[in-house]
């Protein structure tokens, strides 16, 4: 993979043709490791004041409080894992001819991302790309499906990735933390998926004459 700048570089996708690899912001994942890290300590703590309080007879508020530390440690949990799995591979995004793959390459526990899919997507999905909130300065990457519920068919999604397409109102949120900046990362998606329907789009050429 030749280095073309340092937040990008060229390469090939097996399914998708050439592509661009935006580069993961790779010191922002250690500082939200750190934090993940000490989510898991204070959940911990919170259940056994949570425990305390229910042995004491405060039952409402003991389990309350233990509950939200079992939420606080399960999400730190999960973040280690996932933040771990990104350090392993430095690329976020491939912006290729025939689509796009966020964390591309095989996830040792892939069921714990977030984000509802865990294979290439073509660009026969998308209907347009941006952030209807803040198209001049986009706070993550966010793109609309032409058919949100056909895409949770075919990608086989599970419940709690339905569940995130739901909340995100059928859009597809790729989030933030490239190296590149967000909206530069719109451009480029925006012009693959032009030249993506131009070509699908384009005559193939005419058919021979039957005349002789």
């Amino acid at each position: 993979m030749a280095s073309d700048r340092p937040n990008e570089s060229r390469t090939s996708h097996a399914v998708l043709g050439p592509a661009v690899a935006i580069r993961d912001d790779r010191a922002r994942i250690w500082r939200t490791l750190f934090f993940e890290i000490a989510m898991v300590p204070l959940g911990l703590f919170g259940i056994f004041l949570g425990q305390g309080d229910i042995s004491s007879g405060n039952l409402g508020f003991g389990v309350a409080q233990a509950l939200g530390g079992v939420v606080l440690s399960l999400y730190g949990i999960r973040g280690i894992v996932v933040d771990a799995q990104r350090l392993a591979n430095p690329v976020r995004l491939l912006i290729a001819r025939d689509g796009f793959e966020l964390f591309p390459g095989r996830r040792r526990i892939p069921w714990l991302e977030l984000f509802p899919s865990q294979r290439p997507i073509s660009w026969d999905e998308v209907a347009t790309i941006g952030d209807p909130k803040y198209p001049e300065q986009p706070r993550a990457l966010r793109l609309q499906l032409d058919d949100p519920r056909g895409f949770a068919e075919r990608q086989a999604l599970g419940p709690l990735a339905r569940v995130m397409l739901r909340v995100n109102r059928g859009d597809l949120v790729l989030g933030s933390g490239m190296a590149m900046p967000i909206a530069k990362v719109e451009g480029l998606m925006r012009r693959q998926l032009a030249e993506f329907r131009r070509s699908a789009t384009a005559p193939r050429g005419r058919r021979p004459s039957g005349k002789r």
